[in-house]
């Protein structure tokens, strides 16, 4: 077992160790995002297939509700599969970050039972940041920077989605800042991997589409094998960021790092009082 470096980092420190993490442990975190992000891949190619196979008259009412279903059913599986792969990334995270053992089975194994409300709190933050960006864009990233460590506050702390959300609001107070740079090397790093792996195969099908040609369907299925590369190479690395940011928080403002050490030593020598204004350690 690791020993627990728990101390105030900076920004920098913060993404240096999330990149140190994910390069030390890049099969786990691979292999946490491969597993949801493939059924989502064989959801898609499934309904590639039928839609590729399905009868009916283009422009009809019934190809219309066959597209829509169709639609909402992957999306439903891609939110699903999603919050499934960033909450067990949070649990490896909080594991490497405390000093345990981390590995892909119990990352999945603490999730269960919490994939509701982790769907709960995505969608809840979702529809605050919606709201934000209706109000002329900046309230909506303000507002995405404070609730930024909303899904591993609910985790980690066992708190509902508003709860969460509350929590995390409380946390970023000051850092808002620091919390838009990650958002923004996320943002980057997503479009990087995917002008890499995604956009020759989007580009020769957009071509394909503005010559009226039918899509082949290897294309559609190297488009969406390329978004699941690039996803599980890049998917992870804003999840460390803010997992190791939610515990920076933590420490500088309610002395986690005390508050931990407190748990680890033997019951007969710790302190009859917790450590003032600390939460229990998660």
């Amino acid at each position: 077992m690791a020993t627990a470096d728990l101390r105030p980092m900076t920004l920098g420190e913060v993404l240096d160790r999330t990149f140190t993490l994910y390069k030390r442990n890049f099969w786990l975190f691979a292999g946490i995002m491969s597993f949801p992000l493939l059924l989502v891949f064989f959801a898609q190619v499934g309904i590639a297939a039928f839609r590729t196979t399905a009868p009916g008259t283009p422009g009809s009412s019934a190809v219309f509700v066959g597209v829509f279903g169709r639609f909402v059913i992957l999306m439903i599986v891609s939110m699903v599969m999603y919050a499934i792969a960033q909450a067990a990334t949070i649990f490896a995270v909080s594991d490497l970050y405390l000093g345990r053992t981390a590995t892909v089975r119990a990352a999945f194994g603490k999730v269960r039972g919490r994939v509701l409300r982790t769907i709960g709190v995505i969608f809840l933050v979702g529809l605050i940041v919606m709201v934000g960006f209706i109000a002329l864009i900046i309230p909506g990233i303000i507002l995405m920077c404070k609730t930024g460590v909303a899904v591993p506050a609910a985790m980690l702390e066992d708190k509902s989605a508003g709860e969460a959300v509350g929590r995390s609001m409380d946390l970023t107070k000051g850092y808002a800042m620091q919390m838009f740079l990650i958002f923004l090397l996320a943002w980057v790093l997503a479009v990087v991997a995917a002008a890499v792996f995604q956009y020759p195969f989007m580009f020769l099908a957009i071509f394909k589409a503005a010559r009226h040609q039918t899509i082949p369907f290897v294309l559609l299925v190297l488009q969406y094998l390329s978004s699941f590369v690039s996803s599980v190479l890049v998917g992870p690395v804003a999840t460390i960021a803010f997992s190791l940011m939610y515990y920076n928080l933590r420490v500088r403002k309610e002395a986690f790092d005390l508050q931990h050490l407190i748990t680890l030593l033997p019951a007969d020598s710790q302190p009859v009082s917790p450590v003032p204004g600390a939460p229990s350690a998660a």
